[in-house]
């Protein structure tokens, strides 16, 4: 049907185009015939004007038709294309307007035509021992060129088990239950659905960073840790310097700085922008094609490898070089003796909504929080956000009920045992005797009360 309208319109334009052609050389012809400049009487105005310039206004008067059929041929057909490539996107006539789609090779590689949400997983596995995903990165990339959104989900966050009716730190939830119920995890606490992830160990980390021929980024100041159990030797000065992928390993692994999680967290984002911005710079921006495919064999993950190219072209095309990063909110509080972070769901959601969810579609997304699990989570978090500044008013530290109790223990005095070999009449004190008139009480015969136990939250069916 295109070729049909475009066979039509070009042909009519070219007849057109041949017609104007041919009259301009008719009059060419008949001027140099003529050879003078004789006088003509116009008949609108009976004046005599000269010859020469009749036949330059006639030329003038050709040209401009001329142009005007081609400005006609021209929108017409940028008319037709345009209209074409609306009701029929996946052609993308109009690709030659954007940035290059294709591959060092020539390999055209397609764009993503929505949101994609991407769960990465950064796992500490060793020989006997699947690890834990002390790393958990949720990436959002839109399709309409806006910035991508990178959420970082704290290793000790707090989630409702339905499994065993109680709460767990999500991390916990990899070695025990696998990479799917993650996943699941994680899209039910968000309330948005996840498209794929990624599950990266530390090997893979490194070789992935070392293909990139490491990444430059200033370290704060200088990194010292050693921990043997997990092999793991930091030693890192500070400075601008280029990190290859062990350094780099070492870099986002450590913790040590006071701020314990949270500043690992920072670290990381800080890391990634600087991988991002150096995989997109005009070196590196025809090569990265092979670079996902050389990194595609060091991950597991259940996207395929056209998806995560047209990923990367997306994130090429539109040039998304800056993205924005945020850490869930929440508190380090504790439930029980376990110490979690414990999530503002309120402020979470709300925080979803504004960078995610259609407009149209907000109220809907945030009838979310009328769920029982979230309301019974947000009562928790309240409690015990009480509760701890409640004890460290008291104590200037932060402590667990059961540690605060120790805490109020260790303040009072014991009591002084009595002497067995000191006579009571040697004391010097008397000791005052009952009085005759008043009848000694019986013991008692009733059984001590046991204390009332502390009754657990009310176990939460989402």
């Amino acid at each position: 049907m295109l070729g049909t309208i475009l066979q039509k319109d070009t042909s009519y334009y070219k007849d057109m185009t041949k017609e104007v052609l041919r009259s301009r050389k008719e009059l060419t012809i008949m001027e140099e015939q003529s050879g003078r400049v004789g006088d003509e009487v116009n008949s609108k105005t009976g004046r005599r004007q000269s010859h020469h310039a009749v036949i330059i206004r006639k030329r003038k008067r050709f040209l401009l038709m001329a142009l005007m059929a081609v400005g006609l041929f021209t929108l017409s057909m940028a008319t037709t294309l345009g209209i074409y490539s609306w009701f029929n996107p996946d052609t993308d006539l109009l690709a030659w307007m954007h940035k290059s789609q294709t591959t060092e090779e020539g390999e055209v590689v397609p764009l993503l035509k929505e949101r994609f949400n991407l769960l990465i997983l950064g796992v500490d596995e060793r020989l006997d021992d699947l690890g834990r995903s002390d790393t958990m990165l949720f990436f959002s990339v839109p399709s309409d060129g806006s910035k991508p959104l990178l959420i970082s989900i704290p290793r000790d966050t707090m989630i409702w088990k339905k499994d065993i009716q109680d709460y767990d730190r999500i991390n916990n939830i990899y070695p025990t239950d696998g990479i799917d119920a993650t996943v699941q995890t994680v899209r039910n606490l968000f309330g948005v659905p996840i498209d794929g992830y990624i599950k990266v160990n530390i090997e893979g980390f490194v070789e992935l960073v070392d293909i990139m021929g490491g990444v430059r980024i200033t370290v704060d100041e200088a990194m010292d840790y050693d921990d043997p159990y997990q092999d793991l030797y930091i030693h890192i000065q500070p400075g601008e310097q280029i990190l290859d992928g062990q350094t780099a390993m070492e870099y986002v692994r450590f913790r040590a700085d006071g701020m314990g999680d949270i500043g690992r967290i920072e670290r990381q984002q800080k890391f990634l922008k600087a991988a991002l911005n150096q995989a997109l710079s005009l070196n590196n921006i025809t090569r990265i094609p092979n670079m996902v495919r050389q990194g595609f064999s060091m991950v597991e993950t259940n996207i395929s490898l056209n998806k995560l190219l047209s990923l990367a072209n997306t994130v090429i095309r539109n040039g998304l070089t800056e993205f924005e990063s945020v850490t869930l909110p929440g508190d380090g509080l504790y439930y029980g003796d376990a110490s979690v972070y414990m999530l503002n769901i309120q402020e979470m959601y709300e925080l979803i909504a504004e960078k995610m969810i259609p407009e149209e579609q907000d109220s809907m997304y945030l009838k979310l929080l009328q769920q029982k699990w979230i309301v019974d989570y947000m009562q928790i978090h309240e409690t015990a956000l009480t509760r701890a500044q409640e004890i460290w008013e008291a104590t200037g530290m932060w402590l667990s009920e059961s540690e605060y109790q120790a805490w109020l223990t260790s303040l009072t005095p014991p009591e002084p045992e009595p002497d067995p070999n000191e006579n009571p009449g040697e004391s010097g004190e008397t000791q005052e005797e009952p009085s005759p008139t008043e009848p000694l009480e019986p013991p008692s015969t009733e059984e001590p009360q046991t204390p009332t136990p502390i009754t657990p939250p009310t176990p939460i069916t989402p």
